[in-house]
């Protein structure tokens, strides 16, 4: 006579794994349910153009989603240092570079990775310039792991335009059809004075870069490898936020990023800054006179070593010209 090999043990192991199968049948289902209404509602409150009219935040940095495609050769990114240090109108009318200034005040790298993988779902650039002032800016792990919930469910970003939405925010696909006049440059016409004295003293300390930071950095420079973009690091002048310490530091995670490095604060690459006349805030941030010298100098540094061709003479680009012209105007006050 066959007996039944289960024995009451077995029994109560076998409901147990069907339970704790239900369980977590129940807990994937509330998942794809949970993100599916978040992608519904994202869709609903994420502003339908890139305008701060719109809602848009930093607004100036996404222009360059605006911009037609493929149309970038250089892409910019960075805190305050970048859009007051390098202007894409400048590289135009002297180079015929085509360049856009992703920067935003206190940006910190969750948020450079964010802009960059925003920037390349649009342009695919020859080169990335990354301003070196946010490495060494801290963040706390929580940030990074918001600004990655915002970049995949935008309502996590926009939940407050729910008081503003229209009818049309229901229905129409979120669109990019404007560009910042100025391709994401501030121009500075203050001057106040700074001091220099102490300035890239030298020194063999290595400045502390928040670990974070370093990690992140890695990242973007593994999507720009991915992308076929050449990143390179370049430190703007500032006698309140660079130092030799912080240039030591970045040197040689530089090397051995295998990315290169460019200090327009000292050495062969040193940009003549008069800090008497030359930044709007005692040093901290350049002013336009200070702006031009620096953008001068990269666009040289562009064209040359890195190949980045001049449009200058393509019709394609023609409203290149047009911008021009309205900035030429703009700095000569008129």
């Amino acid at each position: 006579m066959l007996h039944d090999a289960t024995t009451p043990a077995t029994g109560r192991t076998q409901q147990r794994a069907a339970r704790y199968m239900c369980i977590a049948l129940r807990l994937v289902v509330t998942g794809i349910v949970l993100c599916g209404l978040l992608a519904a509602v994202s869709r609903i409150v994420q502003p339908k153009n890139n305008q701060a009219e719109f809602g848009q935040s930093d607004p100036e940095a996404h222009g360059v989603l605006g911009e037609p495609r493929d149309s970038i050769d250089v892409l910019v990114l960075g805190d305050s240092e970048s859009f007051c240090s390098i202007s894409p109108l400048q590289l135009w009318g002297e180079q015929g570079i085509t360049s856009y200034v992703c920067g935003t005040s206190g940006q910190i790298l969750p948020l450079t990775r964010s802009l960059l993988l925003s920037a390349l779902s649009k342009q695919h650039p020859k080169v990335v310039v990354l301003e070196t002032n946010c490495l060494f800016r801290p963040f706390r792990p929580g940030f990074a792991l918001n600004r990655a919930l915002q970049d995949k469910f935008p309502v996590f970003e926009y939940h407050n335009r729910w008081k503003k939405l229209r009818a049309e925010d229901l229905v129409y696909a979120p669109q990019t059809t404007w560009t910042h006049e100025l391709k994401g440059f501030r121009i500075k016409k203050d001057t106040v004075a700074a001091d220099p004295s102490g300035y890239m003293a030298p020194t063999d300390e290595l400045a502390p870069m928040p670990r974070l930071s370093e990690l992140y950095l890695r990242s973007i420079a593994r999507i720009c490898r991915d992308n076929g973009t050449r990143l390179v690091l370049v430190s703007t002048p500032s006698t309140v936020n660079w130092n030799t310490a912080r240039h030591n530091r970045t040197q040689l995670l530089a090397g051995e990023l295998g990315i290169d490095y460019i200090d327009f604060n000292m050495g062969s690459q040193r940009v003549e800054i008069d800090w008497a006349t030359d930044t709007c805030d005692k040093g901290d941030h350049l002013n336009i006179y200070g702006a031009q010298k620096v953008t001068s100098k990269l666009g040289e540094i562009l064209r040359a070593t890195y190949q980045v061709p001049s449009h200058a003479n393509e019709k394609a680009y023609a409203s290149w010209n047009d911008a021009y012209a309205r900035y030429a105007k703009q700095l000569a006050g008129t």
